[in-house]
């Protein structure tokens, strides 16, 4: 006579019981988990930005204070555009949702040899390309995707009113020409003062283009009227982004305001010249820490 079995398997109510309980605690711990991610991306985003401030003022250091180039190509008349007066920009390239070379070329980024000769910061950044790229902004359009890219090389710009050289001239934007200042040197810094005004930014993923970001300053407010972001800063760190400032620090700055924050998401289309509030708190906040004469 065969013996029965011992062995039982779970019953169907026993297994549903397994997984509601699974699926309880994975609905506890994915916030848990997502917040510990967004926290680590932004603890690399403010070191990339301190390591990136610490080499731009090291160059300084070494040409009698005077900041890196900062232009905007596409306004450079001498040949070849990314070079003026002989000398390549902090970075070289104006990137898009294409499938332009100019999305992905690192030699823009740090190559400072001829016949490559593209970034002022190369050398002194010891040719690491990844402190330009913020780990939460690791997004690529679908024709980029087709082609392969999972993300484009670049998340950050610099402020308009640092560095010479060519730029599109804010009388397009509607300010006074008169009132914009630009901070060549680091003996510039004067309102603000350096520790309180911005150098580096990650601009948004949408608004990103060419090596420099436009925001009004404090005396352009008082000037003109100013009721638009030129182009967007970053806020993929849950609705602020990485910034460092003229004295060598970076910290992770909180949007606060309505108009940026409801560009959390990204459209891969060019969004700039966005409409707000000459009183938007995020627009007095960027003004109040560009420079002013």
């Amino acid at each position: 006579m065969k013996k029965k079995s011992n062995i039982r398997g779970f019953t169907l109510i026993e297994l549903l019981v397994v997984i509601a309980i699974i699926a309880i605690l994975a609905a506890i711990l994915m916030p848990v988990l997502n917040r510990a991610k967004m926290r680590a991306e932004a603890t690399d985003c403010m070191n990339n930005k301190k390591q990136l401030i610490t080499a731009t003022l090291m160059y300084a250091s070494d040409n009698q204070e005077f900041l890196p180039l900062n232009m905007d190509e596409r306004n450079n008349t001498q040949t070849p555009a990314y070079l003026y007066n002989g000398r390549p920009s902090w970075i070289t390239g104006v990137m898009d949702w294409t499938t332009s070379s100019a999305n992905t070329n690192l030699a823009y980024l740090i190559s400072n040899k001829t016949p490559m000769n593209y970034s002022l910061l190369g050398d002194y950044i010891g040719n690491v390309y990844k402190l330009f790229q913020c780990p939460a902004d690791m997004f690529a359009s679908p024709v980029q995707h087709l082609v392969g890219w999972n993300s484009r090389s670049r998340s950050i710009a610099e402020n308009a009113a640092i560095g010479s050289g060519p730029k599109y001239s804010v009388s397009h934007f509607g300010w006074s020409t008169s009132a914009w200042y630009v901070a060549n040197k680091t003996t510039d810094f004067h309102s603000p003062g350096p520790s309180d005004c911005w150098v580096y930014s990650d601009e948004h993923p949408d608004s990103i283009d060419d090596a420099i970001m436009y925001t009004a300053s404090t005396t352009i407010m008082a000037s003109s009227t100013v009721n638009q972001f030129i182009e967007l800063p970053g806020n993929q760190h849950g609705g602020a982004c990485g910034m460092s400032f003229g004295d060598g620090h970076a910290e992770i700055h909180k949007w606060i305001g309505a108009v940026i924050n409801a560009h959390l998401g990204v459209t891969y289309t060019g969004v700039r010249n966005v409409p707000c509030s000459p009183t938007d708190p995020d627009l007095e906040w960027l003004a109040q820490h560009t420079p002013a004469d």
